[in-house]
């Protein structure tokens, strides 16, 4: 999945995003639940190749946050419903020429789950502690 982040935490609990960087995961799905029926206010970190550590966080609404090493790294819009092989959560980062990322999870086995994108990229999601945004982090008056 390419899923978005955001604030500070500490390195074991720490949110995860996943961008088409190296995120490839390796091994097999084990049997376990069938995924989510939704995410909205769900967290999932994975580590990429090069050792950053991702985190995104589906808040109610339709909007992720990505943390990269536990800084803001991206945001933007989510979605979960049904794609050509079954139920597929995409995400859009904000921006003009951002490009709609999607991913099919697979099941929740121990609070991980494969998702497997575009070309059968795999990688492994492990389930974090949802944090809602913080309200003095939006728009400010002027």
């Amino acid at each position: 999945m390419a899923l978005g982040l955001g604030a500070c935490t500490p390195p074991e609990d720490e949110p995860v995003s996943q961008d088409d960087t190296a995120l490839e995961m390796s091994g097999e799905e084990a049997d376990g639940e069938s995924a989510p029926e939704g995410f909205a206010e769900t967290a999932w970190r994975v580590t990429s190749e090069d050792g950053a550590r991702y985190a995104t966080f589906f808040d109610a609404g339709g909007r992720y946050r990505d943390l990269r090493n536990g800084d803001p790294w991206q945001e933007g819009e989510w979605t979960y419903s049904d794609g050509p092989n079954g139920k597929q959560i995409c995400l859009r980062p904000d921006g003009e020429n951002s490009v709609e990322t999607c991913w099919q999870p697979g099941s929740v086995n121990d609070d991980r789950m494969v998702a497997t994108g575009q070309g059968d990229r795999r990688i492994e999601l492990t389930r974090i502690t949802y944090r809602a945004p913080d309200p003095s982090e939006g728009d400010e008056e002027e």
